[in-house]
């Protein structure tokens, strides 16, 4: 191998080298910004999964258990009076 065909060959492998840095960097600058808002997205996902007072997720669900249960008490309330009538009306003939 002559000089020019070294540098030639030196500038080719500079150049590889070059575009392989630019994929890294652009790799690792595209992963911490996608890493980033998935953290990010995470976290909010988290605060409305615990209750704060009212406004998250959690306390929703908690409120709707809550007014869940209070309506199986009314039904089963509704049910033993119903039956109850029903009763009573089958007595009176």
């Amino acid at each position: 191998m002559n000089t020019p065909q070294i540098d030639d060959l030196l500038l080719w492998l500079g150049g590889i080298a070059a575009a392989l840095i630019a994929v890294i960097a652009v790799t690792t600058i595209l992963r911490k910004w996608f890493l980033g808002r998935l953290i990010a997205d995470i976290e909010n996902i988290q605060k409305e999964l615990r209750p704060n007072g009212g406004s998250s997720v959690r306390d929703a669900i908690d409120r709707i258990a809550e007014k869940q249960s209070e309506i199986q008490t009314d039904v089963r309330e509704v049910r033993t009076r119903v039956d109850d009538h029903i009763q009573w009306h089958l007595e009176q003939h």
